[in-house]
């Protein structure tokens, strides 16, 4: 990690330059016990129960000019089992997302996995970002956020939704540049070209994004969002329209992806994704996503990198604030197609102003028919504790 030298060495000399800077980060460590379904030794995943740890943190670090700004992300993760003696597939699932790049030139990370655990570091975020009046342009390594879904946001492929996992306070980052105009008050266009060699297995050439993510507000309750271009080799066009009304926020996303540019064996796909969030009152909150991503017949797992083992689904989520100190929240996810159905579970408690626990539970309350999904044998049922701190 040779970069990270330079970096501390930048950020300690302008704290004490006519500079803004701020330093920021996060630190968690959670434990958890788990169940394997009978039904993934089917799959080769030959284990029952299993306890697997994890740690991970953040350390941010910002330097803001007159028109311009700095920012960098150091993330570092470390996770221990015996389920890494035979790499069983759910050591992958707890450590979703498994990269913490999405679009990825110049890998800037290390990571060492052998029987006992896993352990790596990478700079997730790197790049100088300049505003002159009516535009922005950004290089190196950046966030991409956008997108209204919390468990599935088809139109933002740059980073992975983290709804239904248990790692919190994390972000993919994004090789390339980015160009941002305003083209009024109700209407913002940015243009971003990407690359990636993960694809090609950093070897040969890279394969490029060009891409268009266009914001125009209507009014104050009513937005269009907008993305096209070409990304991963597939030509892709799509929109999010969201609605706030008096007492909900109404969204819908959807996606059409061609079939890969370069003639290779594939099929085109659609992602579509309908969402409600409320406030019930002061203490209950309320959110529904439901959607569909189009199976992708030509992948050895047929929803590839995403989280959701699943084609068409629904989401319903609830949190109780029981008192201002701790917060409960229940989490049911279902198959619609399969009949496969996921609950979650978790209680927070707030033990400072800069440091929270969590205990949580992960299982499957129905199975489903796994002919054409049989990653949904993977799923585990999961009781864990985590406790988190923020600087």
């Amino acid at each position: 990690m040779n970069y990270l030298l330079p970096l501390f060495i930048i950020f300690s000399f302008v704290a004490h330059a006519k500079v803004n800077s701020e330093l920021s980060g996060n630190l968690e460590v959670q434990g958890r016990h788990a169940w394997n379904n009978p039904e993934a030794k089917d799959l080769f995943q030959n284990w029952d129960q299993e306890d697997f740890y994890l740690m991970y943190g953040n350390l941010n670090g910002k330097l803001e000019f007159d028109h311009s700004r700095l920012e960098a992300n150091w993330f570092v993760r470390k996770s221990f089992s015996k389920l890494y003696k035979n790499d069983y597939a759910a050591t992958r699932i707890y450590n979703f997302p498994n990269s913490l790049v999405a679009r990825n030139i110049f890998k800037l990370e290390y990571k060492d996995q052998d029987s006992n655990g896993l352990t790596e570091s990478v700079l997730n975020k790197i790049y100088y970002e300049f505003d002159y009046k009516e535009h922005r342009f950004a290089f190196g390594r950046m966030y991409i956020n956008y997108g209204l879904g919390e468990i599935f946001n088809p139109i933002n492929p740059f980073n992975q939704p983290t709804g239904l996992t248990s790692i919190q306070q994390v972000a993919q980052g994004n090789d390339g540049f980015s160009f941002t105009y305003f083209m009024s008050e109700n209407h913002t266009i940015g243009f971003y070209a990407l690359g990636d060699k993960y694809v090609e297995n950093y070897q040969n050439e890279f394969t490029k994004t060009f891409w268009v993510h266009g914001e125009y507000q209507f009014s104050d309750k009513l937005q269009l969002d907008y993305v096209l271009g070409e990304d991963q080799k597939r030509g892709k066009v799509g929109g999010q329209v969201s609605y706030q009304g008096d007492e909900a926020l109404y969204f819908g996303q959807v996606l059409y992806q061609t079939s890969y540019v370069d003639n290779k064996d594939s099929s085109n796909l659609w992602d579509a994704l309908l969402g409600y969030d409320r406030q019930l009152d002061a203490k209950w909150h309320l959110r529904f996503e439901g959607g569909y991503q189009k199976q992708n017949k030509f992948a050895q797992v047929g929803f590839g990198s995403r989280f959701l083992p699943t084609e068409y689904f629904a989401a319903l989520a609830l949190v109780d604030e029981i008192h201002p100190l701790v917060k409960l929240t229940g989490t049911v996810v279902n198959d619609i197609k399969s009949g496969f159905t996921y609950l979650i579970a978790k209680s927070t408690f707030n033990l400072s102003h800069n440091m929270e626990a969590d205990i949580f539970g992960y299982t499957p309350i129905a199975k489903g028919d796994t002919v054409d999904n049989p990653a949904q044998k993977l799923v585990t049922t999961d009781l864990g504790v985590a406790l988190r701190a923020f600087f």
